[in-house]
C-alpha cells in the first residue's frame, strides 16, 4: 500500500480508521481454510449490509471448537453447518467460538457457512463516501479490518487459494473485486448480483469490494505470449484526468515482468477501482485508489509481486512489502526519466529519513498501525535499504537475479517470508555474510553521520581520505556501507572513487586520480542514508609552512606548537566542527597542549598569530 497525502501520507488504509483500533485476536486453531465463498449485500444508499461467508477448511488436528473472526459490532444471523443450523455459539471480543455437533479428524476437509449483518457507521473496514454527488460504498481489510464487515480468519498466515465474491447491490452501480468477473446477472426488486473468482492464493487483507457508478476504461498486455486483461473502475466525471497516467501501465507490468517474473496474475487480470481514500490498497488483481499518479500506481503495481505473491509473514516485517514496493517507484523513475531524476528521488528519501535520528526498518510495535505504515520508516527508509543492496552489491545482474529468484522461490512464492527468510536467501543467494547490514540497516534505528577530511599532498594529487562516523542512535555506533565521493579538478575534471566502510575512523589512500583535485563531493548520487556533519579538503602545505610547526603528528599525548612569531589564540576542533579546546592570549612562540585525553581521529587546529590566521590538521592516535 502507497503512503500517500499531499505528498505521500501516511497510507489511508490505516489512518482513516482509529489510530487506536488494536490488533485482532491471531486464532491458533485446528484447521486451515482454504476457500472462501463470501456473498455480500451493499447498497451505497444504505449504511446496513449483511453477508454470509461458507469457509471450506482442512482440519489439522481433531476439531470440536471452530474458532473465527468476527469483530463485535458485526451481528452473527445463522450459522449452517451441513445444512443444519447450529445454535451453540459464543462471543469473546472478535472471536466467534462454534461448538460442531461432532468431532472432526485431523485431515477432514469440510465447510461451515456464517451468516451476518452490520451498520457502515461501527465498520473500521467498510464505509460509505460520495463522489460527485453519487454514493459509493469500499472496503479495506489491512491490517486487521476485515473482520468488521465480514466473517473470516483474520490473520497473515493463512491465505485460501479460491475465493468467490458475489455481490448483490442496485442494478445503476458496478461492484469492483479480485480475480475475473463471471457473471453479473439479475437479483430482483432492481438488484444484481455480480460474482467474480479468484484461483491464486491470497490472505484476507488483500480482498475487497467497492461499488458505485462506475465507467470502465480498459487496456491489455501481453506477457509470455499471455493477453492480460487491464480493467479500470473509474469515476465517469474524473476519468479523463486519469486516462494518460493509466496508459502506461501495460508497460509497467513488461517492465517489472521482466525484472521480477512474470505477472503473478496473468491467467485473471490488472486493474484499478477508484475510491474516496487519498492512497491506495493493492487487492490483487485489483488495486484500489484515489488518484492515478506516477508513484502510487507504480507502487500498487509492484506489490503484486511484493507483498502479494511473496507476503511479509509479520507486520514486524512489512519493509518486505512496503519498502520494495517503494522502491520499484525509483527503479521506474530510473527508466523512464534517467539518472538525474533517480538521483533526485533518492535525495528526496535520504533527507526525509535523516530528519529524524531514530528509528528502524524492522517494526518492533506491529500493534500499532500507524508505526506499521509510517511513512519516513516502512516506506521511505524501506525503499532506499533495499537501494542499498543494491549499491553494496554493485552488480545490477545479480541484483535483479536475486530479486526475481526471490519472488519465484518454491518457499515462498504464495506463501509468506519474514525478515530473516530473506537474510538467510540472500545470504545464499551471493554466498556472502549480510549480518552487519541487517543489524545496522534493518534491525537498528538511525544513520551514519560523517566527517570527511580528505589530505592532498602538496602540489600533486595524492590523496589521504579520512573518515569519522558515528550513528544518529545509541543502537548502532556505526554503520557498515559502502560510500562514494566524487573527486573534482580545475579544469572540470570529475572521478567517483568508493570506499568500504566498516569502522569508526578508516583512512584511504587515493594516489592514481590524473588531475589535480580542487573539491570533493561525498554521497554524491544519494546511494546511502546518511548526513554530513563536515566534509574538508586540506593540503599539507599549510603544514609545510616554515612559520607555523605542529608536531608529532600524529599526536599521542603531547602536541607542540612552533612559531616565527608569537602566537595570539589557539582553537582545535573536530571534523564535526566541535571545539575540543580554546587559548587565547597566549603570547608565546611555544606552546604545548596535552592531548591525552582526546579521541582518536583528525582534528582541525586553527593558530592565530599577529600576521594571520593558519589552519592546519593533525591525527590523534
Amino acid at each position: 500500500m502507497k503512503n500517500f497525502l499531499q505528498l505521500f501520507f501516511i497510507l489511508t488504509f490505516s489512518f482513516v480508521f482509529s489510530q487506536n483500533q488494536t490488533e485482532g485476536t491471531q486464532l491458533d486453531t485446528d484447521y486451515k481454510p482454504v476457500y472462501y465463498r463470501l456473498e455480500m449485500n451493499l447498497n451505497p444508499n444504505q449504511q446496513a449490509f449483511s453477508g454470509t461467508t461458507t469457509v471450506h477448511f482442512n482440519t489439522t488436528d481433531e476439531l470440536s471448537l471452530f474458532k473465527i473472526n468476527a469483530r463485535p459490532n458485526l451481528n452473527i444471523q445463522s450459522i449452517t453447518y451441513h445444512q443444519n443450523t447450529i445454535s451453540s455459539y459464543t462471543r469473546a471480543g472478535d472471536v466467534l467460538n462454534i461448538t460442531l455437533p461432532e468431532l472432526l479428524p485431523a485431515g477432514k476437509l469440510d465447510s461451515i457457512s456464517i451468516s451476518f449483518s452490520g451498520n457502515a457507521s461501527t465498520s473500521t473496514g467498510l464505509t460509505l463516501g460520495e463522489h460527485a454527488g453519487v454514493p459509493i460504498i469500499e472496503t479495506i481489510a489491512q491490517p486487521w479490518h476485515a473482520s468488521s464487515w465480514w466473517v473470516c480468519k483474520d490473520d497473515l498466515i493463512d491465505k485460501v487459494t479460491k475465493l468467490d465474491v458475489y455481490v448483490t447491490h442496485p442494478n445503476e452501480f458496478k461492484a469492483a473485486s479480485n480475480g475475473l468477473l463471471k457473471s453479473v446477472t439479475p437479483a430482483g426488486n432492481e438488484m444484481s448480483t455480480t460474482h467474480w473468482q479468484h484461483n491464486y492464493a491470497i490472505p484476507v487483507y488483500l480482498i475487497g469490494i467497492a461499488v458505485t457508478n462506475y465507467a470502465e476504461y480498459n487496456n491489455s498486455v501481453v506477457i509470455g505470449g499471455t493477453t492480460i486483461p487491464i480493467i479500470n473502475y473509474l469515476y465517469p466525471e474524473t476519468m479523463s484526468n486519469w486516462t494518460g497516467q493509466l496508459d502506461q501501465v501495460p508497460s509497467h507490468i513488461q517492465f517489472l515482468s521482466e525484472k521480477f517474473g512474470e505477472y503473478p496474475y496473468k491467467n485473471e487480470k490488472y486493474g484499478h477501482a477508484q475510491w474516496n481514500r487519498n492512497g491506495g490498497m493493492e487487492h490483487s488483481t485489483m488495486s484500489f485508489m484515489g488518484k492515478f499518479t506516477f508513484n502510487l500506481v507504480v507502487h500498487e503495481l509492484a506489490h503484486m509481486w511484493f507483498g502479494d505473491k511473496v507476503t511479509c509473514a509479520t507486520w514486524h516485517d512489512i519493509w518486505l512489502n512496503e519498502g520494495f514496493a517503494d522502491y520499484c517507484t525509483g527503479l521506474m523513475t530510473e527508466y523512464y526519466q534517467g539518472e538525474q531524476d533517480f538521483n533526485s528521488w533518492k535525495s528526496t528519501r535520504v533527507q526525509e529519513i535523516t530528519s529524524q535520528n531514530g528509528g528502524s526498518v524492522y517494526n518492533p510495535d506491529a500493534d500499532s498501525e500507524s508505526r506499521t505504515f509510517n511513512s519516513r520508516l516502512t516506506y521511505k527508509k524501506g525503499s532506499m535499504v533495499v537501494h542499498l543492496i543494491r549499491f553494496m552489491m554493485n552488480d545490477d545482474e545479480l541484483f535483479y537475479q536475486t530479486l526475481k529468484n526471490w519472488v519465484n522461490d518454491s518457499g515462498f512464492s504464495w506463501g509468506y517470508a519474514d525478515t530473516e527468510d530473506f537474510k538467510a536467501f540472500i545470504e545464499v543467494q551471493t554466498g556472502n555474510d549480510w549480518t552487519d547490514y541487517f543489524n545496522d540497516w534493518i534491525y537498528g534505528e538511525g544513520h551514519p553521520i560523517f566527517n570527511i577530511l580528505v589530505d592532498k599532498t602538496p602540489g600533486g594529487n595524492e590523496l589521504t581520505v579520512h573518515f569519522s562516523q558515528s550513528g544518529s542512535h545509541s543502537s548502532v555506533p556505526y554503520f557498515h556501507t559502502p560510500f562514494e565521493i566524487e573527486f573534482r579538478g580545475s579544469g572540470g575534471q570529475k572521478e567517483i572513487r568508493r570506499f568500504e566502510i566498516s569502522a569508526q575512523q578508516q583512512n584511504f589512500e587515493v594516489n592514481d586520480l590524473g588531475f589535480n583535485v580542487t573539491s570533493f563531493v561525498p554521497n554524491p548520487n544519494s546511494d546511502v542514508v546518511c548526513k554530513i556533519a563536515s566534509s574538508v579538503l586540506s593540503t599539507d602545505e599549510l603544514n609545510s609552512d616554515s612559520e607555523i610547526k605542529i608536531y608529532p603528528n600524529p599526536v599521542q599525548n603531547l602536541l607542540n606548537i612552533e612559531s616565527g612569531v608569537q602566537i595570539r589564540q589557539i582553537e582545535i576542533t573536530d571534523l564535526s566542527g566541535k571545539t575540543i579546546y580554546k587559548k587565547s592570549k597566549i603570547n608565546q612562540n611555544q606552546f604545548e597542549i596535552q592531548t591525552r585525553n582526546f579521541s582518536k581521529g583528525v582534528y582541525i587546529i586553527q593558530i592565530k598569530t599577529d600576521k594571520k590566521l593558519q589552519t592546519k590538521k593533525f591525527i590523534k592516535e
